[in-house]
C-alpha cells in the first residue's frame, strides 16, 4: 500500500474537490492521502468523510506559506487539529490578505490594458478562494494569453512581475509553532522549489529544525532523483522525517498527476508513530 501526502482542491489553487480527490486516489490504488491545501483547512472535513465511505485514510493536513527575506519557504502540517482555534483565527488573517492581494493584482493587470474583473476571477473560483491560477485562468478566457503559464512571467503575475503583488508574510519559526499549538507535525515541503530564493542546504534546514522542524519532503514530482537522494541524506544526518507527495493541483498543473509520487507505508508509519506519542503526552 502507497500514499500520497501532498494535494490541492478548490479551496486553495487546486481544481478537484475533496471528495473527488479522495474518489481519485481509491482508483490510482493509493490508501492514505493528505489534504494541504495552502494556508486553509476548509476541505478538511469534506475529504475527512469521504475517506471513511471510501475506504481512504485522509491526514489532515495544511502548507504555510512562509518567507525569510525574500525566500517564500513552504512548512507542511501533519495531523493537525483542524479546528483549532489559534490556527483557524491566523489563517482568517492569512485569508483576507489573499483575498485583498487578488484584488490587488487584478487592478495592476487593468492598467496595463488586461480587461478582467475580480467578480470574473471569483466565478472561475467557484468558492472563496482566489489565487493566480484563477487570474490566469480569466486571462486565458479573455484571449490576453494562450496558455496558464504565460500570466506566470514578469510581464504579468509572475514572481517579481509587473502586476505581482507579495503574499501575508509568515516566518517560518512561526508556522512551525503554529502547526505545533494545533497539534500536528511540522515538514518542510519541496526544499528545492523556493521562490525568490535557491534551494535549501542542510545548514538552511539546521536552522529550521532548530525552531522545531520534524520531517522533509524528501520525494515531490519536481525534485530530480538527485535531489531526493541528496534530501534523503540529511534527513537520515538530521533525524528528520521523510514525507513525500505529488503536489497535484488538477488542471491547474496539468503536468502533475495524483500519485505521480507514492511514499511507501513505513515512512508514513513514522509519521503516525510520533503522532501517536504526541498524543500521550
Amino acid at each position: 500500500m502507497v500514499a500520497d501526502l501532498h494535494m490541492h482542491s478548490i479551496y486553495s489553487d487546486g481544481s478537484f474537490k475533496p471528495e473527488e480527490l479522495v474518489s481519485l486516489a481509491r482508483e490510482k490504488g493509493i490508501n492514505t492521502i493528505a489534504l494541504a491545501d495552502h494556508d486553509t483547512v476548509e476541505g478538511v472535513d469534506q475529504a475527512l468523510i469521504a475517506g471513511n465511505e471510501m475506504g481512504i485514510n485522509v491526514i489532515p493536513a495544511i502548507e504555510l506559506s512562509t518567507f525569510k527575506e525574500k525566500a517564500e519557504i513552504h512548512i507542511l502540517g501533519y495531523f493537525i487539529d483542524h479546528k483549532n482555534k489559534t490556527l483557524l483565527a491566523k489563517i482568517s488573517k492569512i485569508f483576507s490578505a489573499r483575498l485583498n492581494r487578488a484584488r490587488e493584482m487584478i487592478g495592476l493587470l487593468n492598467g496595463l490594458g488586461i480587461e478582467i474583473s475580480y467578480m470574473q476571477v471569483r466565478q472561475i473560483a467557484g468558492d472563496n478562494y482566489v489565487g493566480r491560477p484563477h487570474i490566469a485562468r480569466a486571462m486565458v478566457e479573455k484571449g490576453y494569453i494562450k496558455e496558464m503559464k504565460d500570466a506566470f512571467t514578469d510581464k504579468y503575475i509572475g514572481n517579481n512581475g509587473r502586476a505581482y503583488v507579495p503574499k501575508y508574510r509568515l516566518a517560518p519559526a512561526n508556522a512551525v509553532e503554529l502547526i505545533h499549538e494545533a497539534g500536528g507535525i511540522a515538514v518542510l515541503a519541496h526544499p528545492v522549489f523556493i521562490n525568490h530564493g535557491e534551494p535549501l542546504k542542510k545548514d538552511d534546514i539546521v536552522q529550521l529544525q532548530g525552531s522545531g522542524l520534524q520531517g522533509l519532503e524528501v520525494y515531490h514530482s519536481k525534485q530530480s532523483r538527485e535531489d531526493s537522494k541528496y534530501y534523503l541524506q540529511v534527513a537520515r544526518e538530521l533525524g528528520l522525517l521523510v514525507t513525500g507527495g505529488s503536489d497535484f493541483h488538477g488542471e491547474n498543473s496539468p503536468d502533475v498527476e495524483l500519485g505521480d509520487i507514492l511514499l511507501e507505508d513505513t515512512y508514513v508509519d513514522r509519521l503516525r508513530e510520533l503522532n501517536g506519542k504526541k498524543e500521550e503526552f
